[in-house]
């Protein structure tokens, strides 16, 4: 998992993610990096269900598969991302953060993510 750590570090490293973990649908963390990686393990059970959900609407309005799901707050936001059909990654922005910038480089980096599970 050295390289799934290595490109996680990259991404934070980009400036439009401030922390990202990988979990699988089970809830458990596969690999983090940022800030805050050792305050992650809640989120990591908890983005399965969130993600989950939102695969759900998308399946009733027949809008394909899920690629992305946001969720904005106060300070920040929370970009979720399907990582094939067994991961998820979760990257925590900043509260400046350039959204549409920072959804371009979580997709640039999603299929290294992918090949190095």
């Amino acid at each position: 998992m050295a390289d799934l750590r290595r490109i996680l570090e990259e991404l934070v490293a980009t400036g439009t993610v401030r922390s990202c973990l990988v979990v699988g649908r089970d809830g458990f963390i596969i690999e983090t990096a940022g800030d805050e990686s050792g305050q992650l393990e809640a989120v990591g059970a908890i983005a399965p269900s969130s993600l989950g959900a939102a695969e759900v609407i998308g399946l009733e309005l027949a809008q394909g598969p899920m690629a992305q799901a946001m969720f904005e707050f106060e300070k920040g936001a929370i970009l979720m991302s399907a990582v094939g059909a067994d991961a998820i990654l979760v990257s925590i922005l900043p509260s400046a953060a350039n959204l549409g910038k920072a959804r371009y480089d979580i997709r640039k980096f999603l299929p290294a993510i992918e090949k190095s599970l």
